[in-house]
């Protein structure tokens, strides 16, 4: 009987899923689509924001949050607290970075979630390559943002509480909550935060052990921690909100119905998007939760205070950024929330931590569905690694592109020293796509290179013709190189010594659509 089951088992299409040769190949192959990227992809618009900043953390041609929300203003560039940091000052050296943290993250996961789990081989090569193959983490390899960055920090803040037998040891809790802490601070360093909020994180992890000394049948239920912090955070960043007065979080106040709407679509994107499909995670959540609710247990409690209240933290976040975005740039609603969409990468930092519970949980209870042993969810697994394939391909082999990389090659080759240029374009994301060009123009800070951008229906074209100055606006009589994105023309008749001297188009993935430069002279 036993051989007749082999043989059935066998002979089913997703046998492939329990043959550890499979997943070695998988693996294989998201270290290459991680290094395929570096090389097809642009870096993200946020990088090139960041490459832009001074030594003071002011960015050189104005804010991304100008107080004229049509026009850029190079004299309103508040300086930021710098806690801030790029991989490198140079495109290659910042991929190169980029794609060594992604190799150690790929080492760490794998080797975090065996420990968790107490296995071998099969555990750190399954959960390394999931890591590998996560369509988010090539896109933000290819791009050098700070997922990778971020989820291996995370790995290191979860992983003493795992590995150390921390129930009734007080000197290990002590050192475990100072490790959390500080890897914490570094989280935040990445999001140009004060390192010192980690504090907070810090104090809320001793209040969770203190009150573990006399009420450990609530601390260790996982279930009821979880749901306590869920209301917690969710409370205190509404009501934050609510009363604050400056912030992404003051839009709460402004704008309540927009950013209970948003909440919603950003549920569903953090949620079910970016975690259960994106981290292939469903196939095993409904068999672990059923355990989740019973057990009780001091290291799955506070895997899932961790998990929760950042899950919860970031869908928050997302739909305020989404609300504020929409205001601040006037933006169609609720389309922008299409547009930036990828926000809900953000959660991404709790990927390992949740293959890391799952796995205790399956070594609390053997009879739980995990990566090692996916028993009776082998077929969904085997189905949600072939539908997340094709976005890890997509991702690693388009990779990031912008038509303003053409736009800045042509600007670079021709503009003099000294000379400024006009970007034309909508107001959601200008901003940022302005930067693209202080990459893409070599030397550009010694050549003294200026650029300003402008919303098509600002009146640039007054300001640039008749000299008419506004107010918080930066002064654009030395422009002499205008940049028209697709769809955007002269307001007016075109004035006299403009000549179009370069005509591109946008491919489909850009939305399209020819782009034009204009210039006072010939090129």
């Amino acid at each position: 009987m036993a051989a007749s089951n082999s043989v059935a088992s066998a002979e089913v299409w997703w046998s492939f899923i329990d043959n550890q040769r499979f997943w070695k190949a998988l693996l294989v192959l998201g270290v290459l689509l991680n290094v395929i990227v570096i090389l097809t992809s642009d870096l993200g618009l946020d990088t090139h924001v960041r490459m832009a900043e001074d030594e003071n953390g002011a960015l050189v041609w104005g804010h991304t949050r100008p107080i004229d929300t049509q026009a850029s203003d190079p004299s309103y560039a508040p300086e930021t607290l710098n806690y801030d940091f790029t991989f490198g000052e140079s495109e290659f050296t910042t991929k190169i970075i980029s794609l060594s943290i992604m190799g150690l993250l790929i080492g760490l996961a794998g080797s975090s979630v065996a420990i968790a789990g107490a296995g071998g081989e099969k555990y750190r090569i399954r959960a390394a390559a999931l890591v590998a193959i996560y369509p988010t983490f090539i896109f933000s390899t290819g791009r050098a943002y700070y997922e990778p960055t971020i989820s291996a920090l995370m790995i290191i803040c979860v992983v003493p509480y795992i590995v150390w037998e921390i129930e009734e040891q007080k000197i290990k809790k002590l050192f475990a909550i100072i490790i959390s802490t500080s890897m914490f601070g570094g989280v935040l360093i990445t999001k140009n935060i004060n390192p010192t909020y980690s504090i907070f994180f810090g104090l809320a992890l001793i209040f969770y052990f203190v009150v573990d000394e006399f009420y450990p049948n609530i601390t260790r239920r996982p279930i009821k921690v979880s749901f306590i912090t869920i209301c917690s955070v969710i409370i205190a960043m509404v009501g934050y909100g609510v009363l604050g007065n400056s912030g992404t979080l003051s839009i709460i106040n402004n704008e309540t119905g927009r950013f209970f709407f948003a909440i919603i679509i950003s549920s569903l994107d953090v949620i079910i998007i970016y975690s259960l499909f994106g981290m292939v995670l469903w196939p095993f959540v409904g068999s672990a939760f059923k355990y989740f609710v019973e057990v009780e247990d001091l290291k799955i409690s506070i895997l899932s205070i961790i998990i929760s209240g950042l899950t919860a933290a970031i869908i928050v976040y997302v739909a305020a950024l989404w609300t504020f975005e929409s205001v601040i740039w006037n933006a169609e609603w609720p389309w922008i929330m299409w547009t930036m969409g990828n926000n809900g990468r953000y959660i991404s930092l709790v990927m390992v931590p949740i293959m890391m519970l799952i796995a205790r949980l399956k070594q609390l209870n053997p009879e739980i569905p995990s990566l090692d042993e996916p028993k009776d969810k082998g077929k969904l697994l085997a189905i949600g690694i072939m539908m997340i394939l094709p976005l890890s391909l997509l991702a690693s082999f388009h990779g990031q592109t912008y038509w303003t990389d053409d736009a800045a090659d042509v600007l670079d080759r021709n503009m003099q020293e000294g000379e400024d240029f006009l970007f034309i374009h909508e107001g959601t994301l200008g901003m940022h796509y302005l930067y693209t060009f202080h990459t893409g123009i070599d030397n550009v800070e010694q050549r003294n290179v200026v650029g300003h951008w402008r919303t098509p229906n600002s009146g640039w074209q007054d300001e640039l013709v008749n000299g008419v100055e506004i107010e918080y606006r930066g002064n654009i009589s030395n422009v002499q190189w205008i940049v028209l994105s697709p769809g955007c023309n002269w307001i007016d008749e075109v004035p006299e010594g403009w000549v179009k001297v370069h005509v591109g188009n946008a491919d489909f993935m850009n939305g399209g659509g020819d782009w034009q430069i204009w210039s006072t002279h010939a090129i």
